[in-house]
């Protein structure tokens, strides 16, 4: 399939007075047309720096080391043009070719502008049209996303909106010049429950109308689970496991992924399973070395683990993993185990 979003060997850096950060190591990742992916991990794993680099929205003190970002097949790598180049065509694409939803709709908004004049600034940035063509736009934004109202609503600000609604408006904005891909950064964080599944249904419907692709980034399976197509599991900077939503629920393969999935209530279960979180902490991006970033909190760890970073096994066209218990070595040695404790 035709690839909207390719990313490859993408590194990314923050200087800080303590040293330099590795927040993102070697990520690799690819979106397909019309695609859904989940990039889930813990808080400081990576994930939304990786697509703060794809998006150019990286802090001041942060930086793309190494890597080759690709949109449409276009090659949108800072290594390749100069900083005031590079500005001019992240804010081309930005908001046209790619958009982002934000988790924290309160801070994203500017309380002082009416949403009329929020939701017109991108239309009427990326098209040709007069203010009045953009504000019908922007009604039928608000109707699209089910802001009730929305001639009315227009000229209002955000303070005079929920939490859902506003988020709404959030969404709107970012479908406001149909982007081929929209990169959702936990867009349901602050929402209870109810309006959680709202707004995963409304990207997901909204997504089908404008045929774009979109990568939801989250630390919870449980939101990704009947969403996405494709999983990418996330730890230290690194992709740890990839799969279909299916492999990755039903035939998890590094340690951590089996470890997120003990912390998910399944409410399919008959019986009451208790839930099991992770012990430990995630690892200091500060001072990380090149072996797997799961072995201090993994209690099937090796000491091959602590030497070097596992090499990526593939166990479909779809599914792969980077974890020693992977290698085939190490399934030969678990085959000796348990034949001995049969013995």
């Amino acid at each position: 399939m035709e690839n909207m979003l390719e990313i490859n060997h993408l590194s990314t850096e923050f200087t800080t007075e303590n040293g330099v950060v590795k927040a993102v190591r070697d990520v690799s990742l690819n979106v397909a047309k019309g695609e859904i992916l989940g990039i889930v991990g813990e808080s400081g794993s990576g994930k939304s720096q990786t697509m703060y680099s794809v998006m150019g929205l990286l802090a001041g003190n942060g930086r793309v080391a190494e890597g080759e970002i690709k949109i449409d097949g276009r090659d949108i790598s800072p290594k390749n043009y100069s900083a005031k180049e590079y500005d001019k065509i992240m804010s081309d694409i930005r908001g046209n070719d790619m958009a982002m939803i934000f988790q924290d709709p309160m801070t994203f908004l500017n309380p002082v502008l009416t949403i009329e004049y929020q939701l017109c600034e991108p239309i009427l940035n990326h098209n040709d049209i007069s203010k009045a063509e953009a504000r019908d736009r922007a009604i039928q934004l608000m109707k699209e996303v089910g802001i009730p109202s929305p001639r009315q609503r227009i000229k209002q600000y955000p303070y005079q909106f929920s939490g859902g609604m506003r988020q709404r408006i959030i969404i709107a904005m970012a479908l406001a010049c149909y982007p081929k891909v929209i990169i959702a950064d936990e867009p349901t964080t602050a929402l209870d429950v109810t309006i959680q599944a709202q707004v995963l249904d409304l990207i997901k419907s909204l997504k089908n109308d404008i045929d774009s692709s979109v990568v939801m980034i989250t630390h919870d399976l449980g939101v990704v689970a009947n969403l996405c197509d494709r999983i990418a599991i996330m730890y230290g900077g690194k992709i740890v496991e990839i799969g279909t939503a299916d492999e990755i629920f039903y035939e998890p393969k590094h340690e951590y992924t089996k470890g997120l999935l003990s912390c998910v209530a399944n409410p399919e279960d008959k019986e009451k399973k208790e839930l099991h979180p992770i012990p430990g902490s995630p690892p200091d991006l500060l001072n990380i070395g090149d072996w797997c970033p799961f072995v201090d909190r993994c209690d099937k760890a090796m000491k091959i683990c602590k030497m070097k970073m596992p090499p990526k096994e593939e166990y479909s066209e779809t599914h792969s993993c980077s974890c020693w218990l992977s290698h085939p070595y190490a399934k030969a040695q678990q085959a000796k185990a348990q034949e001995g404790k049969e013995d």
